[in-house]
């Protein structure tokens, strides 16, 4: 009796991991599609920058949801890292500070393939 109780509840506790980790990666889409969005209105004289956060987007949104410990912190990476970036872009359209962008750009970017990785080089935990 004891051990089809075991069984239920760690069924149970996956099937929580697994909601809480479909949710997060809704959350990082959203936020990042709306930083697209915002990509889409910097000045001409951005295309590269633009380019490669449309590039982050395409990528964040074909990455499946995983409830691993290791995908869990660089979504934290990715979430934070989306933030700077939104808030440069912003910052850009009076700084025109173009070095700021591409940097917290690339860091991005690299948080977002770190994540698209995580699950291959590591087993589920």
């Amino acid at each position: 009796m004891l051990k089809i109780l075991s069984i239920f509840n760690k069924r149970k506790f996956s099937e929580e991991n697994q909601k809480a980790a479909e949710d997060s990666m809704k959350s990082l889409r959203d936020r990042m599609n709306t930083l697209n969005q915002k990509a889409f209105n910097l000045s001409e004289n951005y295309p590269q920058q633009r380019k490669e956060i449309e590039e982050c987007n395409n990528i964040l949104n074909s990455i499946e949801p995983s409830s691993s410990v290791r995908a869990g912190k660089f979504e934290q990476q990715i979430a934070v890292a989306i933030t700077k970036v939104s808030t440069v872009c912003d910052q850009v359209f009076t700084t025109k500070d173009e070095k700021k962008l591409t940097s917290e750009i690339k860091l991005l970017s690299r948080a977002i393939r770190e994540r698209q990785n995580a699950d291959t080089t590591v087993q589920e935990e």
